[in-house]
């Protein structure tokens, strides 16, 4: 075969990647094995052999646009060198230099692959009953599966996801964009009661959330979902702002999500740290949450409201307002016990300085008892947690 000079090629030469470790880090499922193998193999100039791996993933997954693509450009190949890939017509250079992305986006998880053990900063704690938790980065176009394991997270998963057109940190209705924050599912939408476009089902999730209100942020309708169905995979910026995954790795993981309490967490960049650093951070940040708990027990309203941050609201009151209510609230109990369980705790992937913490809160006085779903966002001030937020997550900022 004469050599290949075309765009896709000269990615793989530049991209100085090694694919050996790939299947040791959880791939996830075997066609895009295939398809690393044989990017491997034309990095390696090894034509022939891509060839044969080309032919069979695209025999495989006859709807597999990126595999396609090279096959077609190794065929041409054979009898007269490409100047570029694929056909030199504008409709088709869009569509094609999308595939260029995917391709370097499937070639950069093998290459920049987070080290096995390792935990992204942002997932603090997972609650006893938070089996799984999704964390998602767009840097990579790659969507992590961890599960929960006697509290802590290890990864089992991972699959090739695309994201909004627009790019990242949605704003407003629109634009397009991927939202970037701590985010939970709220519903599974089945594929019968779907447009084709979504592919084999969809899993909404809470855009926008509390935060994002107070914020100002608009928008609805940012789920996790399948492809087309006539496509395997598509570019790594194609939704409308959602996160998408081939139809069998949604499936994969549809399996595992539990509507009631399945966390998500979207980054551009994922901050990763060893076990030891991830124990550390979370007993820190766990001795600010008892510190709340026991303050309020204590009654001393002093003591307690050093807990809030001057930028608290809550859709209700303001600081000022909600420090009055609460102090003639507590003065007026003989006593207060405070009780959690279930206690979530994660930061937000691109504003470490932003915390999500949900858990069921027990609590019992002389005048009133009573167990809630409580979520706050606590905001890092001077090197202290505070809590800018707190509320019921059903409900939302009035």
């Amino acid at each position: 075969m004469r050599k290949l000079k075309t765009v896709l090629f000269s990615v793989f030469l530049s991209s100085s990647f090694s694919l050996h470790a790939a299947s040791d880090y959880g791939i996830s499922e075997g066609n895009e094995e295939l398809l690393l193998q044989g990017l491997e193999s034309l990095a390696a100039q090894q034509f022939d052999t891509a060839l044969t791996q080309f032919k069979e993933l695209t025999q495989k997954r006859p709807d597999f646009r990126l595999a396609q693509l090279v096959y077609g450009d190794l065929l041409a190949a054979q009898t007269n060198p490409l100047g570029q890939i694929g056909s030199d017509t504008k409709q088709r250079r869009k569509e094609i230099d999308g595939l260029i992305d995917e391709a370097r986006a499937r070639i950069l998880i093998s290459k920049d692959k987070p080290v096995p053990g390792y935990v992204p900063q942002s997932l603090i704690k997972m609650s006893d009953d938070q089996q799984y938790v999704i964390v998602v980065d767009a840097k990579f176009s790659r969507l992590f599966v961890f599960e929960n394991r006697n509290g802590v997270p290890v990864l089992i998963k991972d699959f090739y996801a695309s994201y909004g057109r627009g790019g990242v940190e949605k704003r407003k209705q629109g634009d397009l964009k991927t939202p970037l924050g701590v985010y939970f599912v709220t519903d599974r939408f089945l594929d019968e009661r779907l447009p084709e476009r979504y592919g084999s089902g969809a899993l909404p999730i809470n855009y926008p959330n509390v935060w994002d209100s107070r914020n100002g942020h608009t928008g609805n309708g940012i789920w996790l979902h399948g492809s087309p169905v006539d496509t395997y995979s598509r570019p790594p910026k194609a939704s409308e702002g959602c996160i998408s995954l081939t139809n069998p790795d949604f499936i994969d993981l549809d399996k595992l999500v539990n509507i009631k309490n399945t966390p998500v967490l979207i980054g551009s960049n994922m901050k990763w740290i060893d076990q030891q650093s991830w124990v550390a951070q979370q007993k820190e940040i766990e001795q600010y949450v008892e510190k709340w708990r026991v303050d309020w027990e204590s009654q001393e309203h002093s003591r307690y409201i050093t807990n809030y941050s001057k930028q608290y609201r809550d859709g209700l009151r303001d600081f000022n307002s909600f420090s009055e209510y609460k102090q003639r609230v507590n003065a007026s109990k003989r006593f207060i016990k405070v009780g959690l369980k279930d206690v979530s705790l994660f930061t937000y992937p691109n504003d470490p300085n932003l915390m999500v913490a949900t858990f069921n809160q027990d609590y019992q006085s002389d005048s009133y008892q009573g167990e809630s779903i409580k979520r706050q966002y606590w905001v890092k001030e001077e090197g202290h947690w505070r809590i800018a937020y707190e509320g019921d997550p059903s409900r939302g900022i009035p």
